[in-house]
């Protein structure tokens, strides 16, 4: 059997496409009186999974939903909100793992066992969002 080493590519592309696909339409259907607010250059690309500097709060919300997590700071410039966005990935570390050969009928342990690395699960941040006056100042994406 052929293990995938590192599925984080995968997994993302399919959190995106999920995501993206009927989720943006369907949280646009939630806020339909903002989005027929916004010009149609606006709402094409609300529907395309774009957002740009200066779009409000609504957009990135209908572009990617509601963050996995949000922190409030205050530098020079004032006070700001960041919008953090998350996927469930494999982490780059492995970690020994103790798997039985195999169970009997009763559940009962039978033969010797055998260590395999197992990759951990963790949640690995992808996107920040940065907002002053409700309005995107920055974006950082992962690559």
């Amino acid at each position: 059997m052929h293990r995938l080493r590192n599925p984080l590519p995968l997994l993302a592309l399919a959190a995106v496409l999920m995501g993206c696909a009927g989720g943006i339409e369907d949280r646009i259907a939630q806020r339909q009186e903002v989005f027929d607010a916004y010009p149609a250059d606006v709402q094409e690309r609300i529907r395309r999974g774009q957002i740009r500097i200066g779009d409000d709060q609504d957009t990135v919300w209908m572009v990617y939903g509601k963050p996995n997590e949000t922190i409030r700071r205050t530098d020079a410039k004032g006070l700001s909100e960041v919008w953090i966005y998350k996927i469930l990935g494999y982490n780059e570390r492995l970690y020994p793992s103790v798997r039985p050969v195999y169970r009997d009928v009763r559940g009962t342990l039978r033969g010797s066992y055998y260590i395999e690395d197992t990759p951990e699960y963790e949640w690995k941040e992808v996107l920040r969002v940065e907002f002053s006056g409700g309005h995107v100042t920055a974006v950082q994406m992962r690559e």
